[in-house]
């Protein structure tokens, strides 16, 4: 008796996530908001499969009834009662994690729910709810072995995933999701509001660590883009075609990561015409902050006009919790394999999929010889700004790196100016300012020296700020921290090279290692295990003279080896190399 109740139970809690009720949508959903956080549970979940075998075989009449009785049992300590009734009413022998999940608080306040016990109460319902699923008395055995289970799709699916960001200018990008549909081509789908016209298109797929742990951290995947990309985890793309009309996109990348796969598909076959109404769907995607998500739902039915504003395109219409990050994921039927792209949502419960047959329209006007140049490499942007207190105009230049031109700019009194790059690489001595510093003697003096930077975001009120101001002669021009009493950058030169110590220490896994240079040189540090072996070698190539300390300037080590694989806990040492300078340091990484 109770397996009945308790595979009832979850079949509803699985079936109100999906919100699935034909008539009783608004009841649904009202039962979904106040127990959202238990239909989301994987204990729930994973029992889907024998809540169809269980809900179908049910011969009890009055079931809100009868799970009352078995949460009193429950609470009452007679948990060994309840196993006695299953196994005498129904032949099932129950174990003790069903007496424990019936146990949770938050799994008796669902059951004791009166919305959920009216719908429970009601045959009809049930029955609707089996048949909105795809199962029949007849075939309810059939649709078990044919559908795989849900981790096994979702194993076999997440290399062929890919998060996508874009850069549409004006500090303006979006966030979303992708699908390898050409592995051959190096192509990725995805939706066309995703792409849109972006002027840089950033591509990552799924990083796991030396124990096989999938890493979700966004922050990882953006602080370590060319650490990831020289291990081929992350990519630049273009845009090779899109339509805007059906809400796809083609986008080409740079390169595939080892573990890449294509999406598993047959465009021989339009799928999604065989889907009906109830069948299992599963939405890969990066919704939020959870990257390479998954959720499972139920295919509603095919509607025309719906995307992305009624009146351009069809689509698949879908139940299920998706959330703004997974457009462009992959929509997989029962078998794992694409039936569509998905889209938009109109809420927490409601999806829309672009059907395979628009993908493969437009992929099918990719030339099969497809050959494209990659895109130019890009970086995230570096910004600061500069203040003129002067009262008079300055002219000063400003170059990114070596291998770009100095650029002349002109700063009113008053005025601050927010520089930032372009997207070009800035290496660690850049970028650089010069201005003429002697007033009055007609020539050029120049006078030079390497400004701090953050990287660019839409507020930029944390970027480093400084200052040009003359001396009380007026015959002086310098340049400072925009801090109170702030002095000249030309006061911090030291007057000796040294090592500083490491910060923080011990740590775990990354620290930035300081250092002052009294003449510009070129700086090395290397990285020892306690026994000699070198560990790592940070080139930051030539450095002008000046204090090394914040972290933003400093040499920064993320506790890995050469080969990108984290370190074990001890003792190291780290040495600095600049010019005929050398000193060496310890260090605890403590895990």
């Amino acid at each position: 008796m109770y397996n009945k109740l308790f595979l009832i139970f979850v079949f509803v809690t699985v079936t109100l996530t999906t919100d699935v009720l034909g008539q009783e949508v608004s009841l649904v959903q009202q039962v979904l908001k106040k127990h959202s956080k238990t239909f989301q549970r994987e204990d729930v979940r994973e029992l889907l499969p024998s809540v169809l075998t269980g809900l179908k075989n049910s011969d009890l009449e009055d079931i809100p009834r009868t799970i009352s009785l078995v949460i009193t049992l429950i609470n009452a300590g007679q948990a060994e009662n309840v196993k006695a009734l299953a196994q005498a009413l129904a032949g099932v022998t129950l174990t003790d994690d069903h007496i424990m999940l019936l146990e949770d608080p938050a799994i008796q306040a669902l059951l004791n729910d009166k919305d959920v016990k009216k719908l429970l109460n009601d045959p009809a319902a049930i029955d609707e709810l089996a048949g909105l699923l795809g199962v029949s008395e007849s075939e309810s055995e059939v649709t078990s072995e044919q559908d795989l289970p849900a981790q096994e799709i979702y194993d076999e699916a997440i290399n062929s995933v890919v998060w996508i960001q874009t850069n549409q200018g004006n500090g303006v990008g979006s966030k979303g999701s992708g699908v390898l549909i050409d592995k051959t081509r190096r192509l990725v789908v995805t939706n066309a509001h995703v792409v849109g016209n972006a002027a840089a298109i950033d591509v990552f797929f799924p990083w796991r660590d030396q124990n096989q742990d999938l890493n979700k951290d966004e922050n990882f995947y953006l602080q370590n883009w060319e650490w990831l990309e020289n291990r081929s985890y992350a990519s630049a793309a273009r845009v090779i075609t899109q339509n805007v009309r059906n809400d796809v996109a083609i986008i080409q990348l740079d390169q595939l990561s080892p573990v890449a796969r294509e999406i598993e598909h047959d465009f021989s076959k339009n799928l999604e015409d065989s889907m009906r109404q109830g069948d299992t769907v599963h939405i890969l995607g990066n919704p939020g902050n959870r990257l390479w998500n998954w959720t499972r739902g139920i295919f509603r039915t095919p509607q025309q006009w719906c995307l992305p504003v009624p009146g351009k395109g069809d689509c698949l219409v879908l139940e299920a919790d998706v959330h703004g990050g997974n457009s462009g994921g992959p929509v997989l039927n029962g078998q794992g394999m694409l039936i569509g792209i998905l889209a938009a949502g109109t809420d927490e419960t409601m999806g829309m999929a672009v059907p395979t047959r628009n993908v493969k329209a437009l992929l099918d006007t990719v030339p099969v010889n497809l050959v494209a140049l990659p895109p130019p490499r890009t970086y995230p942007k570096r910004v600061f700004k500069i203040r003129n207190n002067t009262g008079v105009p300055v002219r000063y230049q400003i170059r990114w790196s070596n291998s770009h031109d100095w650029q002349p700019y002109s700063l009113g009194s008053g005025f601050i100016r927010t520089h930032r790059s372009n997207g070009q690489n800035v290496p660690s001595s850049y970028p650089r300012i010069r201005f003429d510093y002697i007033a009055g003697d007609q020539s050029v003096t120049y006078r030079y020296y390497t400004l701090e930077t953050v990287q660019f975001r839409e507020n930029n009120d944390n970027a480093p700020t400084y200052r040009f101001q003359y001396n009380r002669s007026g015959n002086r021009l310098d340049l400072f921290q925009d801090a109170a009493g702030a002095p000249a950058l030309s006061k911090a030169i030291p007057k000796e090279t040294v090592l500083l110590s490491n910060y923080p220490n011990p740590f775990n896994p990354e620290t930035w290692i300081p250092y002052k240079l009294s003449k510009p040189a070129a700086v090395t540090v290397r990285i020892y295990a306690a026994d000699g072996g070198l560990i790592r070698k940070l080139a930051l190539g030539h450095q002008p003279a000046g204090v090394y300390r914040s972290k933003s300037r400093a040499v920064y080590w993320d506790g890995r080896n050469a080969q990108g694989e984290p370190v074990a806990s001890g003792v190291y040492f780290y040495t600095l190399k600049a010019g005929d300078f050398t000193a060496t340091r310890k260090m605890l990484i403590r895990k």
